[in-house]
């Protein structure tokens, strides 16, 4: 059985992504500032639906893991916000971004992988915020020190998403899809309750490139 094949793989994911969670509260409490040991997260989620993408054969049981992490990250939030305040918690308390994230990926699995069958289609756009927001969060705290979108940020984010549409054929629809997915971070307030980039990033990006994608085929 297919599924039974690919339980290890999931396992396997799911062990990576505890471990990126860890890393992160690792990095916070040696001093290393929330706004960028929360990126470490973002990494090792990218690393994670990335391979989704090459070793199942359905969007299953990556809806699984994503709809697994909202509600851990979720109940977490709600009863023990310090266990995860290296990507959220109680070191952020005005945003819930470490529970958008999965809840984004839940829409672009169900919409891209289960409902059109494309799988990169769903995996894109969550590269866009996991790889794209990690790569512009870095080089703005280097570059500026504070937690601000600036344009050099934004610069790294594209060029980042312009690689990760790659993964994408036609690559062009993609390429529409790193625009708008850098414009949404970049115009997007930084997050405030649901109001929040991991949202407009993942969405965004989706929605154009499905709109492109169903009217090339």
């Amino acid at each position: 059985m297919t599924w039974l094949k690919e339980l290890p793989y999931f396992i396997m994911i799911v062990g990576a992504a505890l471990l990126g969670l860890y890393l992160s509260n690792y990095f916070f409490d040696k001093g290393v500032e929330q706004y960028v040991s929360r990126k470490v997260g973002h990494g090792v989620a990218g690393i994670g639906f990335l391979l989704c993408a090459f070793l199942f054969t359905t969007g299953w049981y990556p809806l699984i893991l994503a709809g697994g992490f909202v509600a851990i990250l979720g109940i977490a939030r709600m009863t023990k916000p310090e266990s995860f305040r290296g990507v959220g918690g109680s070191a952020r308390k005005h945003a819930f971004a470490e529970v958008f994230l999965p809840g984004a990926a839940v829409v672009a699995i169900v919409i891209g992988w289960l409902w059109l069958n494309n799988p990169w289609l769903a995996i894109v756009p969550i590269l866009y915020v996991c790889f794209g927001d990690m790569v512009t969060g870095i080089v703005r705290s280097r570059v500026y020190h504070v937690e601000v979108k600036g344009n050099w940020g934004s610069l790294a984010m594209i060029l980042t998403c312009l690689l990760v549409a790659y993964f994408f054929s036609p690559w062009w629809i993609a390429a529409v899809g790193a625009v708008v997915a850098t414009a949404a971070e970049k115009f997007t307030p930084r997050s405030r309750g649901i109001w929040d980039d991991n949202w407009t990033i993942t969405l965004s990006s989706l929605l154009v490139m499905t709109l492109l994608y169903t009217y090339a085929r």
